[in-house]
């Protein structure tokens, strides 16, 4: 499949799971059966451009099999204090500005929790308490970055299936470069 079709199906699943309906979430997505009930509801508060909110998601439980599973919203993802937006930033930013790991963290950490160098960019604004602080680490970037990695990894095959090779050659002053499809190009060796 390639990254073009990868892309559009990503962005219509978000689609999908944003305009689902309290109906579609009664149906168990383990047995399929659609006869079941609300059952309780807890808090996610995760940080977004605009700092932390708090969303309420329910819980619904099969009566056929008696398993139980939550809504879905299309702005977070499962297990994460941060929203998608703030992954797909954190990530974009250290792949286009080079930036460090560390770096990255503390920019993000100051843009969401208006605190660190934020001062710097607006003295005048007035100071949030402890529960404002946001807390994402290097860490925490780093593992998003190897996450994005390892899907990215398994969808290189086939990427670049029906792309026509322009068989052409071109050379730099450090040497050969190689063009889409030429033969006796091994990763950044020629043979």
């Amino acid at each position: 499949m390639k990254i073009v079709d990868q892309a559009k199906r990503f962005v219509e699943s978000l689609h999908q799971l944003a305009n689902r309906s309290g109906w579609d979430w009664r149906r168990c997505p383990h047995c399929g059966s659609t006869t079941t009930r609300k059952h309780s509801a807890y808090p996610r508060r995760a940080w977004f451009f605009e700092g932390r909110r708090v969303f309420r998601v329910q819980r619904h439980r099969c009566l056929s099999c008696e398993r139980t599973h939550s809504e879905q919203s299309a702005l977070l993802i499962r297990g994460s204090w941060y929203s998608r937006e703030v992954h797909r930033m954190a990530i974009d930013q250290w792949q286009h500005t080079g930036s460090s790991l560390r770096r990255v963290a503390e920019w993000v950490r100051s843009w969401l929790g208006k605190q660190e160098r934020w001062w710097n960019w607006r003295p005048l604004d007035p100071k949030g308490g402890a529960e404002q602080r946001c807390y994402l680490g290097a860490s925490t970037v780093h593992r998003w970055v190897d996450k994005a990695g390892e899907r990215a990894k398994e969808m290189v095959r086939g990427q670049l299936a029906d792309v026509p090779a322009s068989l052409q050659m071109g050379r730099t002053g450090c040497g050969p470069v190689c063009v889409t499809g030429q033969s006796g190009w091994s990763g950044r060796r020629w043979w």
